[in-house]
């Protein structure tokens, strides 16, 4: 205590002495050592300057800072304040903090220091241009004065009403406005809306007046809704449309009385009164009344009466309304058919013809009577001349078997085809039984043993050569399928049938697309009578024929499948002579041959009997379309003639016959197979013996010519026959070594291997004329052979 008291007599002894004018006065060195000394000793503090030539301490600095704030008006840049007051910018910054802390009335903004009189003079500027402009917004206000728009906007807030003699705006708080301003730009406003008479879009007027856009849309908007401008708001802000009552009020009396006058309005109509939303407002402005919105119009109650009297009148005197006349002329026709789908709910019995008559159901099908005598007529003499046409239509209407009362005569036909296409082709056609022909074909390309496979079914051959029915080829099943249904079943086209009801009396004056509307819709009920016409014809045709002729049909077919099946028995006998793989090989080959053929005729007449094949050729079957055809068949006989297909496939004839046999048995195909007797068996391979023979005799072919020979050499020490693919003649030689001598069957070997190099020469395209002119010189060898060789030959092999 006693030091500051010591300090406080020295400082006072230094001011008076300072300010005394005697000549005892200290010198700058021993003021500088003094000041030095208190400095170190802590008992002072000072703040050097920039050039070190003077002290202050944080109280003069304070002041000095105050002094300068003062100086410029309250607001004062510190590094503005560093420079004119020479000192560290680190204390003045550390000073202007501790200043702001302790005075409420400071502030420190972005590097400036600014006191509450600056804010009260710039209120007073912005109050200034507020009065004059009549506006100002927070953004101008920042701008000019290069300050935080919060900072700003706080205080500049809290000065309206005071200072600043005006008022937020409601909507923008960013806006300030004077009083005189609003109520100015208030009668601006109504002054130009007032005078407004049609839609106008508002941007229009706030444009050519300069209103502030801010402020216009929140004083138009409470004009509106207090009523001092009347009329109406639609949108907003940019595509806002304000409406006057008075054209709402010239608009709605408009509609109202066209309404009333004609009982519709037209959408277009109302868009260019300026209705955007046509059937928005007919909604609406009509609420109570029952309308009815069409595409390009809607239609009141008045014009739906009129209309459905109209019906109704149609109705009740079985005729018909064209209501088209009755609409106004802006109608269109999809209109009209519009609105008479509405009116017509109440009456069950309406129909729509032509989109704009309404007649009844009963009104056209009475125009089928015109028609029942030529339905009549031409039924009956389209089931006599063709009465393919109705077969497949009397299977779906429940008839019983007729299709079998042709197959006699198409029976003969196929024979007969048979026998030309033999003449006409290079074949050999071979008789194994009666009614079944065997055909051996040259220039097969199956491969194998021996001479190559070259027999091949007659039924095959004219499939693949044979032309059918307008020149169409018989090898795709398909096109059988489809034959029914290109011959289309009509009693007339849609335009004869207009033809005829042109010349009715009381349709002469009808609108020519009504009397094509009402042929559209009589055409498939009068095809539907001229089928069942023509259905009835031949079942009455059927029924007056079906007595001997059906009669007959069963014989035939009795006759031919028993034939074949006699020659299955017969083949199976010769086969079982050969070892367990050749017997194989040609029960396989028995099966894909004449058990299919077999099984090809049971198809055919099953389909026949179940109306599932009018073609002519019903018993050229590949294995799809035979496929097809059982696919078709009913269920309780498609199973077992499944099971007869699958049999095709096997490697024994058991389960072929045991089918054929339920097949052939009273609840099918009522067919009796009884085996032949000796004598008849007999009988049979004699005649296979002799169709062989001729056709030795008239053979050229190497190839063709060893495997009938060998076939017949076989019949001759067995005395059965062998039906034998050409790729077995090697095993069949082999099975003749021990009947015959060894020179004979040296000779069968040679000409084997001959024709299979003579084969192999033409596949590779090289000369083989040393082996053609070689098997030459053997055929007539084999041939004498075949021919001449008896079964007593074996007699003399075994005394030898």
């Amino acid at each position: 205590m006693a030091d500051w008291e010591e300090v406080k007599r020295l400082a006072a002894d230094f001011q008076q002495a300072q300010l005394s004018s005697s000549k005892q006065k200290l010198s700058e060195r021993n003021v500088i050592e003094i000041v030095t000394k208190l400095v170190e000793l802590k008992l002072i503090e000072v703040i050097h300057t920039l050039d070190g030539k003077e002290y202050l301490t944080h109280q003069e600095l304070a002041k000095e800072i105050q002094d300068e704030l003062f100086v410029h008006g309250g607001r004062i840049n510190l590094v503005d304040l560093q420079q004119i007051l020479n000192v560290d910018f680190r204390h003045i910054e550390d000073k202007v903090t501790d200043m702001v802390k302790q005075d409420r009335n400071l502030m420190l903004v972005l590097g400036q220091l600014i006191d509450k009189n600056y804010l009260d003079s710039m209120a007073e500027e912005v109050n200034d241009k507020l009065q004059d402009k009549g506006y100002l917004t927070m953004v101008d206000i920042t701008k000019q004065y290069d300050l935080p728009a919060d900072f700003v906007t706080s205080h500049m807030r809290d000065r309206v009403g005071k200072i600043i003699k005006g008022k937020l705006d409601s909507q923008d708080r960013d806006v300030i406005y004077t009083t005189a301003f609003v109520a100015r730009m208030k009668s601006q406003i109504r002054g130009a809306l007032s005078a407004v008479t049609r839609p106008t879009t508002v941007t229009l007027v706030m444009q050519r007046y300069g209103f502030q856009e801010r402020l216009f849309f929140s004083i138009l908007d409470e004009l509106v809704h207090t009523g001092k401008i009347k009329g109406s708001l639609i949108g907003r802000q940019e595509k806002m449309v304000y409406i006057p009552d008075i054209y709402t009020k010239a608009q709605n009396e408009w509609v109202d009385s066209f309404y009333r006058q004609n009982g519709y309005l037209e959408y277009d109509t109302l868009v260019r009164l300026g209705i955007s939303d046509p059937k928005t407002f007919i909604k609406k402005h009509f609420k109570s009344e029952s309308i009815i919105y069409l595409k390009r119009v809607c239609v009141g109650s008045g014009l739906i009466d009129q209309i459905e009297a109209s019906i109704e009148e149609a109705i009740s005197t079985d005729g018909y309304s064209d209501v088209m006349p009755l609409l106004p002329s802006v109608f269109s026709e999809e209109d009209c058919h519009l609105l008479l789908q509405e009116c017509i709910k109440k009456q069950t019995d309406a129909i729509i013809c032509c989109d704009t008559i309404v007649t009844s159901q009963k009104y056209i099908s009475k125009w089928k009577q015109p028609f029942v005598s030529l339905v009549q007529k031409k039924a009956e003499k389209d089931a006599r001349s063709n009465p393919q046409l109705f077969l497949g239509l009397e299977k779906k209407g429940g008839s019983s078997k007729s299709g079998i009362m042709e197959e006699g005569s198409k029976e003969d036909r196929r024979d007969q085809r048979k026998k030309k296409q033999a003449k006409s082709h290079p074949s050999w056609l071979i008789e194994v039984a009666p009614g079944c022909y065997q055909m051996v074909v040259k220039g097969s390309t199956k491969s194998g043993g021996g001479t190559q496979g070259r027999e091949v079914k007659m039924k095959a051959t004219k499939k693949k050569y044979m032309k059918g029915r307008g020149d169409q080829g018989g090898d795709s099943d398909e096109e059988e399928v489809s034959r029914p249904r290109q011959q289309e079943i009509q009693f007339m086209s849609i335009e004869e049938i207009s033809e005829v009801l042109k010349e009715q009396k009381e349709l002469r004056d009808c609108p020519e697309d009504f009397i094509t509307e009402i042929a559209t819709q009589i055409h498939r009920p009068l095809n539907r009578d001229y089928q069942e016409k023509g259905v009835e014809v031949l079942r009455s045709t059927a029924t007056q024929t079906s007595g001997s002729g059906k009669r007959k049909t069963h014989s035939d077919l009795q006759e031919r499948v028993t034939g074949l099946w006699t020659n299955v028995q017969l083949f199976e006998k010769g086969a079982k002579l050969f070892p367990e793989e050749t017997e194989l090989l040609l029960t396989k080959h028995l099966l894909k041959t004449v058990c299919s053929d077999i099984t090809n005729i049971v198809v055919s007449v099953l389909g026949h009997e179940h109306m599932l094949s009018t073609s002519e050729e019903e018993e050229v079957f590949t294995p799809e379309s035979r496929l097809k055809m059982i696919s078709k068949l009913p269920e309780s006989v498609q199973q077992e003639v499944v099971k007869l297909n699958s049999s095709l496939n096997g490697k024994a004839l058991d389960e072929f016959y045991k089918q054929l046999e339920i097949l052939c048995g009273p609840e099918h195909l009522g067919i009796l197979l009884r085996k032949p007797d000796k004598r008849k068996e007999r009988q049979l391979i004699f005649n296979h013996r002799q169709s062989l023979l001729e056709q030795l005799a008239q053979e050229t072919d190497p190839a063709m010519l060893l495997h009938l020979s060998v076939v017949i050499l076989f019949q001759t020490f067995t005395s059965n026959i062998v039906h034998a693919p050409g790729k077995c003649v090697p095993q069949v030689i082999t099975f003749l070594k021990q009947y015959l001598t060894p020179e004979q069957h040296q000779l069968l070997t040679r000409m084997q291997d001959l024709v299979i190099q003579q084969m192999k020469l033409q596949s590779e395209e090289k000369d083989g004329s040393e082996v053609t002119t070689e098997l030459e010189q053997l055929k007539p060898q084999v041939k004498d052979m075949a021919t001449k060789t008896k079964k007593a030959s074996q007699k003399q092999e075994e005394e030898k």
